[in-house]
């Protein structure tokens, strides 16, 4: 499992135009799930994003601690394999059926911890987000 998380004053994802979700003050999250992957990953994961320190002058407050959101968006191209050639290879990929119910199950553990909005499985979306920083982590469990 691998995710993108970016600190953000604000974040929406549309799809045909449409807004679906939006946050303020929070972290965007870019998350693609593994073959290898499992519930177990699902709860560390979850569990790190919330309380990994991104805010502050010197990163000491999670988004727990300002009181933030995640907005939290499905994305297949992630655990892309990129050493070889110029196309990805994304073998490593969960299959589309088993990643949406890891995904929902990313969003519920989430919840757990704070306010999370969620993007749109397997629709084509339009993410649009003013970074904070800009801080971007890559994030791997």
């Amino acid at each position: 499992m691998k995710a993108v998380i970016q600190r953000v004053k604000y974040s929406n994802v549309k799809v045909d135009n449409e807004l679906i979700n939006e946050i303020n003050s929070g972290l965007n999250v870019l998350i693609g799930f593994e073959k290898e992957d499992n519930e177990e990953k699902i709860k560390k994961m979850a569990k790190k994003i919330a309380n990994m320190r991104l805010f502050g002058d010197k990163f000491e407050k999670s988004v727990i601690d300002i009181k933030g959101e995640v907005l939290l968006i499905p994305n297949f191209t992630i655990p892309a394999i990129t050493k070889k050639g110029t196309r990805p290879n994304f073998q490593n990929s969960m299959a589309p059926n088993e990643a949406k119910i890891f995904y929902a199950k990313m969003l519920e553990e989430l919840n757990k911890f704070l306010p999370t909005k969620s993007g749109v499985f397997g629709a084509m979306m339009e993410i649009s987000i003013i970074n904070d920083g800009p801080v971007t982590i890559i994030l791997e469990v």
